[in-house]
């Protein structure tokens, strides 16, 4: 079985691997094919499901169809026990990923059955409920054998956070290293330091809290517009007026690790008061958060509230500055590094250029330079 998190390749069985029942029918006709997944095949329980996953790479469309909806058509009683068997790997995962979150009884049968791929493990990581990810953060062999795996519960919103917080200490007190969540280091850190990091009844309900109040305080975000004024104090100052009716979030008590999990995972309000944070690595947390938007990072490259690193970063990464409204708010932003604000001059429309040369909140150099450039683009078209 593969340690690795990446997608399980699903591909047929090998026909001897196959019960006669089984070879025959996928051998058969296309009406006792489509009678198969219809659950109406005269097989045994677990000859059915290998039958299912078997269909579906039938070269008749209709019954691959068919048999790709049938994991969720069927009743528990009829996929739970055989599920619990020795099944093939990829006929697991085959149900796994086609199974609705409700079925609860029948995913955990594959969370408990020792033939599940680890990459399995990854999937049903990332979109689990919380009941069924415990049942994931308990299997502390695989998750250690599997790192990809507590990097998908770290991402999941569902997951506790004191959860989180034991299986991030455990990676690390046997020597893993979890590449894909930022900051791991200070994180452990953090966590070592902090006695309630994975006390449930204080960590779970401070994080679950701030992630619902971030969701209402979204919501009159959207309600008033005024996404344009992310950093103006007057802004701040309204918006914290128009959240003095509801649960707000209190950043600055929140410990480090649940900053850096709310930057990474937490919607557009906790990004945009996160990347403020007095501490660097939150800051850093945000502007390379997977959930980040273009919209956002125009913002952020026009603001002067936030560290330095930021500026820095967005003005340095290929990716963040493609685009025209953020090289100008990176060019009329005082806090970015002069070099980069030169080396964006160039691409600036006139009327702006123009502006910029005019600006006295922007260093006297870069100003200048405006203007030079200013001065060779007149020339140049006489």
């Amino acid at each position: 079985m593969s340690s690795q998190g990446e997608s399980l390749q699903l591909q047929p069985l090998p026909v001897a691997s196959l019960s006669p029942a089984v070879a025959s029918l996928v051998a058969g006709a296309p009406t006792a094919k489509l009678l198969a997944v219809r659950g109406m095949a005269p097989l045994r329980p677990a000859e059915l499901l290998v039958a299912i996953y078997q269909l579906s790479f039938d070269a008749e469309p209709a019954i691959r169809t068919a048999a790709e909806a049938a994991p969720a058509s069927f009743p528990d009683n009829v996929i739970n026990p055989p599920l619990g068997e020795a099944l093939p790997a990829p006929l697991l995962h085959f149900f796994a990923a086609r199974l609705p979150d409700q079925r609860t009884a029948v995913l955990e049968r594959i969370l408990y059955n020792p033939a599940t791929a680890d990459q399995t493990f990854v999937m049903l990581a990332g979109r689990l409920g919380e009941s069924l990810l415990e049942i994931i953060f308990q299997n502390e062999v695989r998750l250690l054998r599997c790192p990809a795996i507590v990097e998908a519960l770290f991402f999941n919103k569902r997951a506790r956070m004191s959860s989180v917080n034991r299986a991030v200490e455990l990676c690390a007190r046997n020597g893993v290293r979890l590449e894909g969540i930022p900051a791991f280091d200070e994180i452990v850190n953090a966590i070592r330091q902090d006695p309630e990091a994975t006390d449930g009844a204080a960590t779970d309900g401070r994080f679950q809290a701030a992630i619902t109040a971030a969701e209402a305080a979204s919501g009159i975000d959207e309600a008033s517009g005024d996404a344009e004024e992310l950093f103006d104090e007057e802004a701040v100052a309204k918006e914290k007026e128009r959240a003095s009716g509801m649960s707000f979030i209190k950043f600055d008590q929140l410990r480090i690790f649940e900053k850096i999990r709310l930057a990474t995972i937490g919607n557009a309000y906790c990004r945009k008061m996160l990347v403020r944070d007095s501490n660097k690595l939150v800051a850093m947390t945000v502007i390379r958060s997977p959930q980040i938007t273009d919209m956002e990072i125009r913002q952020f490259a026009g603001s002067t509230n936030v560290c330095d690193d930021v500026i820095r970063y967005i003005a340095n990464s290929r990716e963040c500055s493609k685009d025209y409204p953020v090289k100008m708010a990176l060019v009329s932003n005082p806090k970015c590094p002069l070099g980069s604000s030169l080396r964006f001059l160039p691409y600036l429309h006139q009327d702006d250029l123009r502006n910029i040369a005019r600006s006295r909140n922007i260093p006297g150099a870069l100003a200048t330079a405006a203007k030079k450039l200013l001065q060779q683009r007149e020339h140049g078209r006489q």
